[in-house]
C-alpha cells in the first residue's frame, strides 16, 4: 500500500492516503478540512523571506513543495523537497519553515485510525517583501 496512492486536495495542502482506504464520511471530511486549515495557518505563520547579504543581486520569487509525515501527536517527520525552487536558499528555508511549525495540531481520529502514515505536501512560495502582491 503506497501512502501516496490518492491525493486529496486540502486547500494548500495535499494529503497522501492509501487508495484502498474507505471513503471518509461527510463529518470526517469536515474535520479533515478544519484540520487542514489549522495546519496551513500554522505553517504560513512561520513563513519568512530568506536573505543572503553576500549576494550581488536580490533573489526573486520561487515555490518549493515539501512532503512530510505527521505523527498522531502532531510531530513532523521526514520532511523532503518534492519540487525545488532551484534556489538553494529557498529550498533550505522551506524545510526550516516546515520543521519550525512542529508540533502541528493532532490529526483527526479518522486519519489516525487508518493506521497508515499521514503524509502531507505543502507548497511554500517566497515573494520578496517589496514585490507587488497579486490581486485576488
Amino acid at each position: 500500500m503506497a501512502a501516496l496512492g490518492l491525493l486529496l486536495g486540502l486547500g494548500l495542502l495535499e494529503l497522501g492516503a492509501c487508495a484502498t482506504s474507505p471513503a471518509l464520511t461527510p463529518e470526517q471530511q469536515r474535520e479533515l478540512a478544519s484540520w487542514s486549515g489549522e495546519v496551513s495557518r500554522k505553517i504560513q505563520s512561520k513563513r519568512y523571506f530568506p536573505h543572503d547579504p553576500g549576494r550581488a543581486r536580490p533573489m526573486t520569487s520561487g515555490t518549493v513543495r515539501v512532503r512530510f509525515t505527521v505523527a498522531e501527536n502532531g510531530g513532523i517527520y521526514t520532511p523532503q523537497i518534492v519540487s525545488s525552487s532551484r534556489e538553494p536558499l529557498f529550498d533550505a528555508a522551506a524545510l526550516a519553515i516546515v520543521l519550525s511549525s512542529a508540533p502541528l495540531p493532532p490529526p483527526p481520529a479518522a486519519l489516525v485510525a487508518r493506521g497508515e502514515p499521514i503524509s502531507l505536501q505543502v507548497p511554500i512560495t517566497f515573494i520578496p517583501p517589496d514585490a507587488p502582491r497579486p490581486r485576488l
